[in-house]
């Protein structure tokens, strides 16, 4: 029995998760012919794809609120968090978290609007000491995350 070969469609719908039976399709004689199956061999046919799929796409994309980058000024001792907002949060903490668990710093409390839509945060981290920590930013309606290393 000849191995079959999967063609770039069928691999393609079993990557999107569109999977129905499908007639692979062989390379024979130069040409593709459509092969008839047994019971034990798999029998497919290409399946009727929705509308949805084939609908224009919008090219405006959402945005989503970010934490653009964490900097480490080691001269200073500053860490300054930026984040990127979509929308007004009514409240917002920025923290600083260890890898127990522990928060050992809060960065800023309170209400942040969009009118720029994006801000830097600041503290003084020369009480900490070295090592692998998370920066936590919730807010009324996010909740982003980030690691960060300090390194002196």
């Amino acid at each position: 029995m000849k191995k079959q070969a999967m063609n770039w469609t069928t691999l393609l719908l079993l990557l999107i998760g569109v999977y129905a039976p499908i007639h692979t399709v062989a390379a024979e004689r130069g040409h593709h012919q459509l092969r008839s199956t047994t019971k034990d061999q798999a029998a497919f046919t290409y399946p009727q794809l929705p509308y949805r799929f084939f609908k224009q796409a919008n090219d405006t994309v959402k945005k989503a609120s970010r934490i653009v980058g964490i900097d480490l000024d080691a001269s200073n001792d500053a860490l300054t968090v930026r984040i990127e907002l979509t929308e007004n949060q009514s409240w917002t903490e920025i923290s600083l978290y260890n890898m127990l668990g522990k928060r050992v710093k809060d960065i800023y409390r309170g209400p942040v609007s969009t009118d720029v839509p994006v801000r830097d945060f600041t503290v003084n981290i020369s009480d900490l000491p070295n090592g692998l920590y998370i920066v936590s930013v919730q807010g009324s309606t996010i909740r982003l995350a980030d690691k960060v290393f300090i390194s002196r």
